[in-house]
């Protein structure tokens, strides 16, 4: 058992909320061919259209409607109740803007959001809306993770890692295909395994 509270921080799109279903339905009701995930569907869109508003509409589907088809990552129920009994504190911070472009509908992007968090399998471990953070840029995202002197992080951008402010005291993991350089940083499959690291490192 940790003695202290130890916080932990979670990015939310594409980290702790899997999109991979809602890609699937966003798929069929456009009549488009099958992508299993967002990187897919934004690589497909992009060869139709270079301007990129059918990616920005598709996106803007998928973290509003979208997101009642959606599920949590692999692992993340089972990581958020070992921080927990743990003692962590969990905290998410999220590059988030407020709402869609306007030719997107102006929707709400940020209340859908943790609208989710709070009513789904997650909702136990993120009652506390004071440890949402949502943030308009990357750059900001990463000052977050500063003020709120986090011991650990995990995102799916490499490109948060490489900000030139990022925290390299941070303990921080990598959930991506993609492989990371940076000695600072842990590239991880899943959630799960991260559970594994750090139960192994007590």
């Amino acid at each position: 058992m940790k003695v202290g509270n130890i916080r932990f921080g979670f990015d939310l799109d594409n980290t702790l909320i899997d999109y991979s279903n809602a890609v699937k339905k966003y798929c069929l009701n456009n009549s488009l061919e099958e992508c299993k995930t967002i990187d897919n569907l934004r690589k497909v869109l992009r060869t139709h259209d270079n301007s990129g508003n059918q990616w920005q509409l598709a996106q803007g589907w998928l973290y509003t409607d979208g997101l009642s088809h959606a599920e949590p990552a692999k692992g993340a129920v089972e990581l958020c109740e070992y921080l927990i009994d743990n003692n962590y504190e969990i905290q998410i911070v999220s590059h988030k803007t407020t709402h869609t472009p306007v030719f997107c509908g102006r929707k709400p992007l940020r209340s859908v959001a943790t609208k989710w968090l709070t009513s789904g399998e997650l909702a136990p471990y993120f009652l506390d809306y004071r440890r949402i953070h949502y943030e308009p840029t990357i750059a900001l995202k990463v000052e977050k993770i500063k003020a709120l002197k986090l011991s650990y992080f995990v995102d799916d951008l490499l490109k948060v890692f490489e900000q030139p402010g990022y925290p390299k005291e941070v303990n921080s993991f990598l959930l991506s295909e993609a492989s990371s350089q940076l000695p600072w940083v842990r590239n991880v499959d899943s959630l799960i395994t991260i559970k594994e690291i750090m139960h192994h490192e007590e």
